[in-house]
């Protein structure tokens, strides 16, 4: 999704409209879940927890905040938290680390991942739908969910 439109939904209550309903009955996200909400959606790309904390520390001491960056754990607990409620897609490349990254509710991403550098390409739509509906043709199965990474050589690498 593009980053600026993402931007422009939460400072037009986007975000406010969801906490609501997200999180059964608080007024709003956690304050750490907010802070991981706010850097996700200014990184350049998908980061692991580790990236985000290290991110998000930079962060603060290059604007001078005296507040403290949330620890690794109130991270991992808050990415969980907007994984769960469909703000934040968790995608794993096989190395035992997952990446995350801002979506729109009810969205979700596909990456092309570079084995050799690891660099990963968003896929601009989702390729799986229309297997969706010949699967439930064929076999009366209802698929409620999918995940759809796929791993090779970019281009890059590939000269």
């Amino acid at each position: 999704m593009n980053r600026n439109i993402m931007e422009s939904n939460l400072k037009n209550g986007f975000a406010s409209r969801l906490e609501s309903k997200l999180v059964g009955g608080r007024k709003s996200l956690p304050k750490g879940a907010k802070a991981v909400l706010a850097a996700l959606q200014k990184a350049p790309g998908m980061l692991s927890a580790r990236d985000l904390s290290f991110r998000m520390k930079l962060t603060n001491q290059a604007q001078e905040d005296q507040s403290k960056s949330p620890g690794l754990t109130t991270i991992y607990r808050s990415l969980e938290l907007l994984t769960r409620h469909g703000l934040v897609q968790a995608v794993s490349f096989g190395d035992q680390e997952k990446r995350y990254e801002v979506v729109e509710p009810g969205q979700h991403n596909h990456h092309l991942v570079c084995k050799s550098c690891g660099n990963s390409i968003k896929l601009k739509e989702c390729l799986l739908a229309s297997l969706e509906e010949t699967i439930k043709q064929d076999y009366g199965f209802s698929v409620s969910e999918h995940l759809l990474e796929l791993f090779g050589t970019c281009q890059t690498c590939q000269s």
